[in-house]
C-alpha cells in the first residue's frame, strides 16, 4: 500500500465524519490492524482499514473517495501549511491594524497632554 493511502487519526476522523476519540477507541479495540506508527510517535492508518471497521463506507460521495485519500502525504502537508500560512497572515494584519489604533491613541493623548501643559 503507498503512502498516500493512509491517513492520520484527525484526518481519518473528518473523512468518516465521526470524532477523533471514535478513530482512538477503533484502535484500542484492534479494529484498524495495519496502523503504522510514523517517526515522532503519529499514527497513520490505511483506508481499507476504516472501511472494514465500518467506520468509512466505500460507496459515500459518488462512489469515490474523496480528494483527501487521493493525495499524497507531501500534498496534504503542503496543503495544511498553505492554510496555517494564511491564518497566520490574517492575525498579522490584525495585530498591525491594533498597533495603529495604539499608536493614534498615544499621539492624541501627547498632544492633549502638551495642550494641558501649556495652559
Amino acid at each position: 500500500m503507498s503512502d498516500n493511502r493512509y491517513l492520520t487519526g484527525k484526518e481519518a476522523a473528518a473523512l468518516c465524519g465521526c470524532h477523533p476519540d471514535t478513530i482512538r477507541r477503533a484502535e484500542t479495540a484492534g479494529k484498524l490492524p495495519n496502523r503504522r506508527t510514523r517517526p515522532g510517535g503519529s499514527v497513520e492508518i490505511p483506508v481499507p482499514d476504516l472501511v472494514a471497521a465500518g467506520l468509512l463506507d466505500p460507496l459515500a460521495a459518488g462512489g469515490t473517495l474523496p480528494a483527501l485519500v487521493t493525495r499524497t502525504r507531501t500534498e496534504r502537508d503542503l496543503i495544511e501549511s498553505r492554510q496555517l500560512v494564511a491564518l497566520r497572515d490574517a492575525k498579522i494584519d490584525s495585530l498591525v491594524s491594533q498597533l495603529d489604533r495604539a499608536l493614534e491613541d498615544i499621539t492624541f493623548l501627547r498632544r492633549l497632554v502638551s495642550q494641558q501643559s501649556a495652559a
